[in-house]
């Protein structure tokens, strides 16, 4: 699909749910590829490593297209779970885990430990680097679109996926690694709809809002999903913002009614 083709859905996506944000190209940078021009570096344009997390807001608030490599990685996990870096022995994370203090037990940290592995993380190698373009003048292809927006624009976007497909779709969620594990990696990989809660790291350090949920899409989706959209708000089952009903007649409190008893009508 051509670059412009990227562009339309993105604007197109912008108009049908009045997004605040601009949808986020996320592109995986394989091995001998290189950025595209006019990519944001964290390290030359800012002076200081960023999260991954803080390129998906640099993104969809600033307009800019970011580019960051495993040296210019602030977050150690997402370090790890991208396969920039490894470790010795795994039963480390389940020790990380439990410092951290996200469970009471090894054993739960361990069934954690497991599902991140299996699900939330690349092979050392696949990927050298990652970028990050408002879909709306994306400079890259995607491997997956990040949406942020309010749980009803996600819901209209669940339903514009469900009204092809049908069935429900279904969540696997941790709680940990949200925008990053979840968002891009458990997408990419599963190559499934997904919806994802923003966790204590997006909130802290990439400033998304509590309002905020993401939908995480693989980009052959998207016209697809588009295209769910607008046959639902043709057959009014839906729009954004959602209509309020006024075909109703308002009750008044009392005083309001003894006023109005002492009304005259004019002539």
């Amino acid at each position: 699909m051509s670059l412009e083709k990227w562009h339309k859905l993105g604007s197109d996506l912008m108009e049908l749910l009045r997004l605040e944000t601009y949808p986020v190209a996320v592109k995986l940078l394989r091995p001998g590829e290189e950025f595209p021009e006019r990519t944001r570096r964290p390290l030359k344009v800012l002076g200081v490593k960023i999260n991954l997390c803080q390129a998906f807001t640099m993104t969809r608030r600033y307009g800019w297209t970011v580019g960051v490599l495993k040296d210019e990685c602030a977050c150690n996990f997402a370090r790890f779970i991208f396969g920039w870096a490894t470790l010795e022995n795994e039963e480390d994370l389940v020790d990380f885990l439990m410092e951290a203090g996200f469970f009471k037990s090894k054993e739960a940290a361990a069934n954690g430990a497991k599902f991140t592995l299996e699900n939330c993380r690349l092979k050392p190698g696949e990927c050298i680097g990652i970028v990050t373009s408002p879909l709306t003048w994306t400079r890259v292809e995607p491997d997956v679109v990040l949406i942020y927006g309010n749980p009803t624009q996600a819901f209209i976007l669940v339903h514009g996926h469900l009204y092809h497909v049908g069935g429900a779709i279904e969540i696997k969620y941790t709680g940990r690694h949200a925008s990053c594990g979840h968002g891009v990696i458990q997408t990419y990989l599963s190559q499934r709809f997904n919806v994802v809660l923003p966790d204590e790291g997006d909130k802290m350090f990439a400033a998304t809002e509590d309002y905020e949920v993401i939908v995480a899409v693989p980009p052959k989706m998207l016209a697809e999903i588009l295209e769910g959209i607008r046959e639902l708000y043709e057959k009014r089952v839906m729009r954004y913002p959602t209509p309020f009903y006024m075909r109703f007649q308002p009750e008044f409190p009392e005083p309001f009614k003894k006023f109005g008893s002492k009304l005259k009508d004019v002539e």
